[in-house]
């Protein structure tokens, strides 16, 4: 019995049927969850791009309004979440208007006091600055919370533009 067990372990080490097959079953694995883990940091990086885009476009929106503040906040607001100010559809899934901050900043130096650099081509000392900021927090992190990333991720994007409608 021994014999013949010798004999088929000694012809199985020879044999290189099935090496490839193998081999494939154990890379794929792999392979799939890098695959999956790419797809899921594009998607990550789509909806950091679709909050930057929304942003940006509240606040020149802002900077360009010549009405009171509080319609061109509303208005702007609706244009970072849904890419019109009626209407329209939602840039990204879950964003809301409530998660969209506009402040203006009214002392805003053209000429940095410290520096002496202009920070602001301006006839005037001070400039007004708006500044639109979000923080959206990402739904799902699909694929990678199988590899240990747990919690949630929140992406914060803010963008600044100079005053020039008022």
């Amino acid at each position: 019995m021994l014999v013949a067990l010798r004999h088929i372990i000694r012809h199985f080490k020879r044999d290189d049927d099935g090496a490839a097959l193998v081999e494939i079953a154990i890379v794929t694995p792999f392979v799939l969850l890098l695959s999956a883990g790419v797809f899921e940091f594009g998607n990550i990086l789509n909806t950091r791009m679709l909050l930057d885009a929304g942003v940006k476009d509240a606040a020149r929106y802002m900077a360009r309004c010549s009405t009171d503040w509080n319609t061109c906040s509303g208005y702007a607001a609706n244009l970072a979440v849904n890419g019109a100010i009626t209407g329209g559809s939602a840039r990204v899934t879950g964003w809301t208007t409530g998660q969209i901050s506009i402040t203006p900043a009214v002392s805003t130096p053209a000429i940095d006091p410290t520096t002496g650099a202009e920070l602001y081509l301006s006839s005037t000392a001070n400039v007004v600055v708006v500044q639109v900021s979000t923080s959206y927090p990402y739904p799902d992190l699909g694929f990678w919370s199988y590899l240990g990333f747990s919690g949630q991720l929140a992406l914060t994007v803010s963008h600044q533009e100079r005053v020039f409608g008022w």
